[in-house]
């Protein structure tokens, strides 16, 4: 068996972003399997409709004072948020030697769809910058599309987790190269827990077979276990594990149970099809 190889990480930033931290947290990755790095600065299109209204106004709780919420100003905004992650990119790919490129899109369905090939991973953060003190925007994971990309991983500000790899297997046909992904996103020495529903313990053998060789190969300890099918059994599961990191074999899952196990998580996920 050949190892999966991750050709290209690509990351999306918008303006609740914080660029710094999701640069530097993508070269990381990028540098772990000498990948190339594509930065995509996301361009909210609702700020942009709420510019082009007649009755705009920009207001600050620091400030009395209002300005006018153009589309003019607006482009002033962004085009200083995209030079300063262009530059950041720039400095965190020189630093490890990696190759980079950037592009701007309107939505986040976009850069997924960029990302729609083999060997790619899409990084977003899964959690976003307050304004005036608590209030956030929506994540841009929030807005993934009913056919996700191949593979998206959703960053958390957590710190250092010390859990397990959990691996919810779903009923995809194509086990074999959903192991390897996942394998690939982990470290030497991880305990790994592969959750295999409990009506597919048929399966079970095969996914035993694929490990055995995965483990070996990879130097990680395997642990198979039968997994629950309703979401809040499935999540409580989880929570017991603690694990450092979740990924969800979302083929023939349903979006919203996916949307659950994401935001009843505290750790990063990885979106695998």
């Amino acid at each position: 068996m050949t190892e999966h190889t991750i050709r290209r990480i690509v990351f999306a930033c918008d303006a609740a972003s914080d660029i710094q931290g999701a640069v530097e947290g993508a070269a990381a990755l990028a540098s772990r399997w000498r990948a190339a790095l594509h930065g995509v600065f996301l361009q909210d299109e609702n700020l942009y409709r709420l510019a082009s209204l007649p009755f705009g106004r920009q207001v600050t709780l620091s400030s009395a004072v209002t300005e006018d919420f153009n589309v003019d100003e607006l482009e002033k905004i962004t085009s200083t948020l995209e030079s300063a992650m262009r530059r950041t990119l720039a400095d965190a790919a020189a630093k490890r030697g990696l190759e980079w490129s950037f592009g701007v899109v309107r939505d986040f369905p976009t850069a997924a769809a960029l990302t729609d090939i083999e060997g790619d991973i899409l990084v977003v953060q899964g959690t976003t910058r307050p304004f005036s003190g608590a209030w956030r925007l929506r994540s841009p994971w929030e807005s993934l599309p009913e056919d996700y990309g191949r593979a998206i991983l959703i960053r958390r500000e957590h710190g250092s987790l010390a859990g397990p790899v959990v691996l919810l297997l779903g009923n995809g046909n194509d086990t074999e190269r959903i192991l390897r992904v996942s394998f690939a996103m982990t470290e030497p020495d991880d305990a790994v827990v592969i959750l295999v529903r409990e009506e597919e313990s048929s399966r079970l053998e095969r996914v035993r077979q694929i490990t055995e060789s995965l483990e070996s190969a990879h130097r990680r300890k395997v642990r198979l276990e039968a997994s629950p099918t309703e979401p809040a059994r499935v999540l409580h599961r989880i929570e017991r594990l603690k694990p450092s990191l979740l990924i969800i074999d979302s083929g023939g899952l349903e979006r919203r149970n996916v949307h659950e196990l994401i935001t009843g998580s505290h750790c990063d996920v990885f979106l695998v099809r």
